[in-house]
Parts: C-alpha cells; structure tokens; sequence
C-alpha cells in the first residue's frame, strides 16, 4: 500500500501573552466559543500534560466527532494533536501548535502532517483536503487571535484596576 504525506502551515500573529493563547488552547471547554466549527469537546482521559478529548464540529453542513490525543509542553508553549479515529482515505492526521514572541507580539502557528491512500485522484483529493485545513485553520487562528485579545486586555485592565 503507498501512502502520501502532506504538510500544512498557517500562521498568525496575536497580540497577547503566550501563556494566555496557551491557557486557550489546553482548555478544550472553550472551544465552542472560539472557533465557530466545534459544538461540543470533552476531556475524557488523562491530565493536563496528556490526554484525549472527544471533539464534535460542524463542518462542510454536518455534524461529525473524533477523538483526539493531544500531548502538551507549557515550557516551550508546544502542544501535538493526533487524531484517533481516522477514516479512510486517511491513514494519519496530526499536527502541532507552537507560540514563541516574535516582535512583540506572540506568533502562533499551527501545522498538520496527513497521510492519505495514494491512488489514482491522490492529487485532487490531497487538494480538497489541504483547501478544507486552510478554511478551518484560518478561521481558528483568527477566533483563538480575537479571544485571546480580549482576554488578555481584560485580565491587563484587571491587573491596573488591582494597582490602583
């Protein structure tokens, strides 16, 4: 059986602490305020360092779910995906999220690595697929750029209201 591996890359500045787009991103339960694809997400196994979740997202007019292994490093504000469940034509779908400070902003970028069957519409499936990771993963930089924003000015104007 010949597989075929494709790399995704999407990246966005944010204007906030990485611990905050972090916090964000560990915490599944705020998912379904972020991105605007997932209804519904549940730890189901694990700690905070690793775990799987239980994901539900809209996405192309349906409801589908997965379950998913995440792997977290909060000293490099590293966190790998891997999805459990993958259906065929996939083989593999995992990817990363990494947020370092780059000109005084945080830059987070978030990749996918997936393997599909390597048969004879390969190409225009890997296409389809790479247009699907690219709307979604757009429209999950940009909702974790806009809450995490907002969190950080709220907990900043927390902060100076503690000051005062």
């Amino acid at each position: 059986m010949s597989l075929t591996t494709r790399r995704t890359t999407h990246r966005l500045s944010i204007d906030a602490p990485e611990d905050v787009i972090f916090g964000l991103l560990r915490e599944a339960a705020h998912w379904p305020y972020l991105d605007g694809l997932t209804v519904y997400a549940e730890r189901v196994s694990g700690d905070d360092s690793i775990h799987e979740l239980r994901i539900s997202i809209v996405a192309n007019g349906s409801l589908s779910s997965s379950y998913c292994r995440r792997v977290f490093d909060a000293d490099r504000h590293r966190a790998q995906f891997r999805q459990l469940d993958v259906e065929a034509p996939f083989h593999a779908l995992r990817g990363e999220w990494e947020i370092h400070r780059a000109d005084g902003q945080s830059l987070v970028t978030l990749s996918h690595e997936y393997e599909l069957d390597a048969g004879a519409d390969v190409e225009e499936l890997a296409e389809r697929v790479n247009r699907n990771i690219d709307e979604f993963s757009r429209r999950e930089l940009e909702a974790l750029r806009l809450s995490s924003e907002r969190l950080a000015q709220l907990l900043q104007q927390h902060s100076a209201g503690r000051e005062a």
